[in-house]
């Protein structure tokens, strides 16, 4: 039986992941990063696509790009086949050096998107390379705490869903990203086989995402005075300890800072500094 159509569209943003044959470390050395760097920012200006973020480990590596009217599985074959030419020449070796078939598993939303641009900056973590997001050197990430929107990864975006306010924005990006909440590895690898995410995942996702911030807020207060007090951002500082918990299970629910500011009418930077110096 023939394998079936990925699930592809001009325009789709996608979590691309691909791993060496047989999971071999193939980017052990520091060149080989480099030139697989080389090679994507080559791509993006020969094929107009956009990259989000990344992350290249030892055996793998992830993407998220936004793809255009050259579709994804083209791009990924040019990046994977030249870099394979290279390996091959470097080690004088023959042979696969990828698996025959990257993921490429289509993005749901953009709350979706911010969870998974940490769920790609935290995988080092995972694999006990470091502590801290900010540690790795070979990921997207320093490319948004450093405000590089010069390089190859295209920050605007998903930092403008953050705030509009870059420095706003920075402050929410770096927050979210330190957080110390690891998300779940089958919320973004398992995937059916024409490349969508598996719809029992999707949907236990979507179930999490369905609480609107008004029921947070409900919940967590369970008195409608003062309630009112907090939607209409009244500053009385014996509502700090309130909106401090309505925050923090707000977040657990991944609605960015912007979002719960804004349903509280207060800035982004006050719910940063609730949220971190509060008692």
């Amino acid at each position: 039986m023939g394998r079936k159509p990925r699930f592809e569209f001009p325009g789709g943003v996608y979590h691309v992941i691909q791993r060496g044959n047989n999971r071999e470390f193939i980017f052990e050395a520091k060149e080989d990063k480099e030139y697989l760097l080389s090679l994507i920012s080559k791509y993006i200006e020969k094929m107009h696509f956009r990259l989000y973020g990344y992350v290249i480990m030892g055996n793998h590596y992830h993407l998220i790009i936004k793809t255009s009217e050259i579709s994804l599985s083209v791009l990924m074959q040019r990046i994977n086949n030249k870099f394979s030419r290279y390996y091959n020449r470097k080690n004088k070796r023959t042979g696969h050096v990828f698996e025959n078939r990257y993921k490429g598993i289509l993005v749901i939303d953009n709350r979706y998107l911010l969870s998974l641009l940490r769920y790609v900056h935290q995988n080092p973590i995972s694999a006990k390379m470091c502590e801290n997001v900010a540690d790795y050197p070979w990921s997207s990430d320093h490319c948004y705490r450093e405000n590089n929107g010069k390089g190859m990864v295209h920050i605007d975006f998903i930092l403008n869903i953050f705030s509009e306010n870059r420095r706003d924005a920075l402050i929410a990006y770096i927050h979210f990203m330190d957080e110390n909440k690891k998300e779940d590895i089958a919320a973004f690898e398992e995937v059916d086989v024409i490349g969508r995410i598996n719809l029992n995942v999707l949907d236990d996702y979507c179930k999490i995402e369905k609480k609107s911030l008004e029921d947070i807020l409900i919940e967590v207060i369970q008195d409608k005075e003062i309630v009112e007090q907090i939607k209409s951002g009244s500053r009385r500082r014996n509502l700090m300890p309130y909106k401090k918990e309505f925050i923090q299970q707000a977040l657990k629910y991944n609605y960015t800072m912007q979002e719960i500011g804004k349903s509280i009418s207060i800035s982004h930077v006050a719910v940063h500094y609730i949220i971190n110096h509060s008692e």
